[in-house]
C-alpha cells in the first residue's frame, strides 16, 4: 500500500455568487465537522497519474480518485483504504452509499471511435467493486460524473483542434440508459470538461486551461431550463479541474495542478 506521505494541498474556495457543489443526502457538513477539516490535508500522494476528482458523503469521509487508485480518508486526510483500479479512472461521485467513477479505457480528446467509456461502481464502505456500465455515447472519453435526484451527468474530453464550440453533457438515468445529449454553448474549453458536481438547482463543470495556447481554466455554472436543456449561466476563469466538493455555504474544497505548495481562501474576484 502506498503510504509515503507528502503534502497535497487543497483549497477552501469562497464564492459569493457560486454556491458549493453537493451530492445526494446530506448537502453540507455540520459546522463542527467542517471545522475539523484542516487547511492542509496530508495524505499519501504516491499514486500513479494525478488526482482526478474528489467526493464526500458529507458526514465522515472524503473519496479521492487518481488515475489508477481510489482512496478513502476521513475528513482530516487519514488514509482508511487504498485500492488499485484500471487505467484510466477519472472524476467520481458519492451517491446513496456507492462511488460512481467515470472511466475511459481508450483515447481521450479524439474524434469518435477511439474512446472506450464506462462507469464503474464501488461500495463506499470498503471500496469493493460492485458493477460497471458501458456509456459508449461519451465518444471523446468519459472523464467526469455528477448525480442529482437520480439524474446522472457524464462529461469528458474534446478534440484539441479547437473546432468544437460546445461541450457535450451526456444525461443518463441510474440504469445508465442514455436520456439526452446536451450541447452546452460554452465555447471551446481545453480538453473538454474534467470534473462535475451539483448544488441548489445548478450543475458545475470544471475545465483545464492551457495558457500557452491561450485557454484559461474554467468553471461553468449551468442550469436546466424549462425544456430540460442545459443553459450556461456564467463562466469563471478559475481552476478547479482536479476535483471539487462543496463544503458549506459558499466554500469549496478543491484542487488543481498548481497546488504543489499553495493553499488559499479566496473570493472569486481575488482568486488568481
Amino acid at each position: 500500500m502506498r503510504l509515503a506521505l507528502k503534502y497535497f494541498f487543497l483549497l477552501f474556495f469562497t464564492l459569493s455568487i457560486v454556491p458549493g457543489c453537493f451530492t445526494q443526502y446530506k448537502t453540507e457538513l455540520e459546522q463542527q465537522k467542517l471545522k475539523s477539516i484542516p487547511d492542509i490535508i496530508s495524505y499519501s500522494k504516491n499514486y500513479d497519474g494525478h488526482l482526478q476528482g474528489l467526493a464526500s458523503d458529507f458526514d465522515n469521509f472524503i473519496f479521492w480518485s487518481h488515475t489508477k487508485q481510489l482512496v478513502k480518508t476521513d475528513l482530516t486526510g487519514n488514509i482508511l483504504k487504498v485500492i488499485d483500479v484500471p487505467f484510466h479512472h477519472g472524476d467520481l461521485e458519492f451517491y446513496k452509499g456507492q462511488i460512481f467513477v467515470a472511466v475511459n479505457f481508450g483515447k481521450f480528446n479524439e474524434e469518435p471511435g477511439l474512446a472506450d467509456s464506462w462507469v464503474h461502481v464501488y461500495n463506499a464502505d470498503d471500496l469493493s467493486f460492485s458493477k460497471k456500465y458501458p456509456v459508449p455515447e461519451v465518444v471523446h472519453g468519459a472523464g467526469g460524473i455528477a448525480i442529482h435526484d437520480e439524474k446522472v451527468m457524464i462529461v469528458g474530453g474534446l478534440p484539441e483542434d479547437g473546432n468544437y464550440d460546445v461541450n457535450f453533457i451526456y444525461e443518463y438515468n441510474l440504469s445508465f440508459n442514455l436520456q439526452k445529449i446536451h450541447e452546452l454553448a460554452s465555447g471551446f474549453t481545453y480538453k473538454g470538461i474534467q470534473t462535475a458536481c451539483y448544488f441548489k438547482d445548478y450543475w458545475y463543470f470544471a475545465c483545464y486551461g492551457n495558457l500557452e495556447k491561450g485557454y484559461f481554466p474554467k468553471v461553468l455554472k449551468v442550469k436546466e431550463n424549462n425544456n430540460d436543456d442545459l443553459e450556461l449561466i456564467q463562466s469563471f476563469d478559475v481552476d478547479m479541474s482536479y476535483g471539487m466538493i462543496g463544503l458549506k455555504g459558499d466554500e469549496f474544497l478543491f484542487s488543481n495542478r498548481n497546488l504543489d505548495s499553495t493553499l488559499r481562501k479566496s473570493s472569486l474576484f481575488s482568486f488568481k
